[in-house]
């Protein structure tokens, strides 16, 4: 099966060849920290971490850096607002992200902060002007977008069509066109931090903080290059621009990859309108697991809408993987699960999952349609629940079903910390039964129904059979 991604350079999904053998530079657009971070963004972060998972699974050396834009005018007028430093502020919300990000089981080699790149954001700001690409007007820098053939080809935009840099309208007045953006904005006499440069006292444009510190930790050619779709311009065109003309090659990015809005109502799930809820309120009232089977119900490439309904729907589908897996651990655990020839039945169960295996890996290869992905893993269970209910399970079968529901679980980042899967756990279940069974041998049926009682409100089931106790 051969894996294919969309590009939204070419507008088409095509085979993923990296740069480098064997290796793959992926590169997400982080926060700007000034406030929590959204569902939305937690969306885009959960999607390209299940996007990494699955790189590695397939034989991927993968290096993940997710950025933090730590410079920037909504962090200095938050600052104002809570009258603290922009410092302060920032390094505020870069915690809270960061522990929101490990909450949620996202992994990456690096969070580098645009304050401590400004070296090499003025270093290529040099080069663009020193090769033609940027001039300065009046302690400003701009990218000059006339001087670069091919601006507009990832918004799929003719230059003639392009309106100015709504980031940079404050700045219009000094620019040889509306359309250029800003690299270098002259500060003078402002509360917030500002850096010297060749060009007089100032900060970066926001649009160079990306180039600098993605050509600095993974080269001047990376494999995917993604974030939100509303990134796509001018963000991530600025970027193609600043990038493409600094290195003198092209493509500097093979792969550009975009995640669809979260929206609340038929709305943009936004901070500047106020309908946005926080990921780390969710993580207060629901388990990580839970938020990222949430994201993987939805392609990632098209919208959400965000519901409690949708949010209740993805609690159950991860439930019913932990309660599958902790049946799988009461029958392993059990003593009447030995070793036995396997039957026609056993080896059809085995097949069923290993096909279903497959179907999970051929959703992931077209364009990681996680959806689909899980609906296989939602039949695997189903399959492993009709298997261990309508017969003597055997045990190399259990634990084929095991292994390929932990590792397709593992993409997606749902595995469940389940009450029975460590040994320590299984030890101390296994004495609190056998104490449970002595005091129904010594006829004390109050405190035997005292222990069923108290570990099913830990959400332990008991159930007695003929052939003894077994719990999930």
């Amino acid at each position: 099966m051969t894996l294919k991604i969309y590009n939204t350079l070419s507008n088409s999904k095509e085979e993923f060849k990296p740069v480098e053998e064997g290796k793959v530079r992926l590169y997400v657009c982080g926060q700007t920290v000034y406030d929590n971070m959204h569902i939305g963004h937690g969306r885009t972060y959960i999607s390209f971490d299940i996007i990494r998972r699955y790189l590695e699974y397939i034989g991927y050396d993968v290096e993940t850096v997710i950025n933090i834009t730590d410079v920037n005018d909504k962090i200095d007028n938050r600052a104002k607002e809570e009258e603290k430093t922009s410092e302060e502020i920032a390094e505020k919300y870069t915690r809270i992200n960061i522990e929101d990000f490990q909450a949620l089981g996202i992994q990456a080699e690096a969070y580098p902060k645009a304050s401590e790149y400004v070296h090499e954001m003025k270093e290529m700001i040099k080069t663009l002007i020193e090769k033609g690409y940027a001039y300065e007007a009046e302690g400003n820098v701009f990218f000059d977008v006339k001087e670069f053939e091919g601006y507009g080809k990832l918004s799929n935009q003719e230059l003639e069509n392009l309106e100015s840099d709504r980031d940079d309208i404050q700045d219009i007045d000094s620019k040889n066109d509306p359309r250029d953006f800003v690299l270098w904005r002259a500060r003078e006499n402002y509360d917030g931090p500002t850096w010297d440069s060749p060009w007089g006292e100032g900060v970066p444009g926001w649009h160079i903080e990306c180039s600098a510190m993605s050509s600095k930790l993974l080269g001047d050619k990376i494999d995917i290059h993604g974030g939100g779709v509303d990134l796509v311009f001018p963000h991530h065109e600025d970027e193609i621009a600043q990038c493409e003309a600094a290195h003198g090659d092209n493509p500097w990015v093979k792969y550009w990859m975009h995640g669809g809005l979260v929206r609340t109502g038929d709305k943009k799930m936004s901070k500047s309108l106020g309908n946005f809820v926080s990921t780390r309120k969710l993580l207060e009232d629901n388990r990580p697991e839970v938020l990222r089977m949430l994201v993987a119900s939805s392609h990632y490439r098209k919208p959400m809408d965000f519901s409690e309904e949708l949010l209740e729907q993805a609690r159950k589908k991860f439930e019913k993987i932990e309660n599958t897996l902790n049946n799988i651990d009461s029958e392993l655990n059990s003593q009447e699960i030995i070793p036995k020839k396997m039957s026609e039945n056993d080896m059809e169960n085995r097949e069923k999952l290993r096909s279903l295996k497959e179907e999970f890996k051929k959703a992931m290869n077209d364009d990681f349609n996680t959806p689909e992905a899980v609906k296989h893993l939602l039949e695997i269970t189903r399959v492993i629940n009709r298997y261990i209910d309508g017969t003597e399970p055997n045990k190399k079968v259990l634990e084929t079903a095991q292994k390929i529901l932990e590792e397709l679980s593992w993409i997606l980042g749902v595995v469940p910390h389940r009450e029975g899967g460590t040994d320590k756990n299984k030890e101390l279940i296994g004495k609190v039964l056998d104490l449970r069974e002595k005091a129904r041998e010594e006829g004390n049926y109050e405190f035997a129904d005292m222990i069923r009682e108290k570990l099913e409100e830990s959400g332990i089931n008991i159930e007695d059979t003929k052939e003894g106790v077994k719990w999930s």
